[in-house]
């Protein structure tokens, strides 16, 4: 919408549309004899002296309608506007007095233009004052955008470098994580010698004697918390590679278990009895502690058939019957 639609006069006249009312009232108040420029001067006036400025200044005002060419009210309306620190329209009032024959005081002209000049001054000053913080503070905001930018470069720097950094380790450990369970898969699979050791060195404390009696399947059962078995089963290799059948090397004509036997308490025919299961336990350590001869490890087995099934596998805290020897 246009300034020009806004400001449509459109309104409905209240009378005949005549012109010339501010003169028809100037008429009939003559006719009326009311003197209501004089009224309306002097109501002014003694409201000026009381201070109370607003009505003043509406009376003065009231007053130039009906005449415009009173320069005594117009002095006094500047006069009164200066009162009030509206220093353009007060100069505007003082020149008008002066216009139309009235003497303006020269200090008084002085004293509105002098305050005039300082206000506009002012108001210059705030202007600048206002427009060079403004200017600061645009400085400012594009030295800290400026700053933030830099920040998020280096940090975007960082970033990348990381990623690599991240990336080249996660490629090096997927190599060598790859290459080492290639290496040992193989080593299993091929049944070589790093597969005997393996299984050589898991913790079964039987003889080498007994080692030749338990049959490979048997091994494979109850062998579990050996560490060939659990490399086995972490690559999913479902049975161990067949093992050669060990063979018991002699020295001297004498049997390699009686050098192990022989510093060891001699049989006993004890009762029967109970043993506890602890930590490194195996059937043939509980025969040597019982029995005095790791051999006998099947007494006990047999005994417990009915907990073990069959199988030497232990469990910590298993309660296994130790037998009489029956020889």
């Amino acid at each position: 919408m246009s300034n020009l639609s806004v400001l449509a006069f459109d309104e409905i006249p209240r009378g005949q549309g005549g012109r010339g009312a501010t003169e028809q009232i100037a008429r009939l108040l003559d006719s009326s004899e009311i003197d209501a420029p004089s009224s309306l001067y002097d109501e002014a006036l003694t409201l000026a002296k009381e201070g109370r400025f607003a009505p003043a200044t509406d009376r003065l005002r009231m007053l130039l309608t009906l005449d415009p060419i009173d320069s005594e009210a117009s002095l006094l309306l500047g006069k009164v506007l200066a009162a009030r620190g509206q220093w353009q329209e007060a100069l505007q009032r003082l020149d008008a007095a002066q216009a139309n024959g009235a003497g303006v005081p020269a200090g008084l002209r002085e004293r509105v233009e002098n305050s005039l000049r300082n206000q506009i001054q002012d108001a210059e000053e705030h202007r600048l004052r206002v427009a060079a913080r403004e200017r600061s503070e645009i400085r400012n905001l594009r030295a800290e955008a400026k700053r933030l930018r830099s920040d998020n470069a280096v940090l975007d720097s960082q970033v990348q470098a990381l990623y690599k950094r991240v990336r080249l380790w996660s490629s090096a450990t997927a190599l060598v994580s790859g290459c080492a369970s290639a290496l040992l898969l193989v080593a299993i699979v091929s049944g070589g010698p790093t597969a005997n050791a393996d299984v050589s060195v898991a913790p079964n404390p039987l003889a080498d004697a007994e080692i030749t009696e338990i049959t490979n399947a048997t091994l494979t059962e109850g062998i579990e918390v050996g560490a060939a078995s659990a490399t086995a089963a972490a690559f999913g290799v479902e049975t161990l590679p067949q093992l050669p059948e060990p063979t018991v090397e002699t020295t001297n004509e004498i049997p390699q278990t009686a050098s192990v036997e022989a510093v060891q308490t001699p049989v006993s025919f004890s009762l029967p009895t109970t043993h506890t299961v602890v930590s490194g336990d195996t059937l043939g350590s509980i025969a040597l502690q019982h029995y005095g001869k790791s051999s006998k490890w099947r007494e006990i087995r047999n005994a417990n058939s009915n907990v073990l099934g069959g199988g030497i596998k232990l469990s910590l805290g298993m309660e296994l019957t130790v037998p009489a020897l029956t020889e």
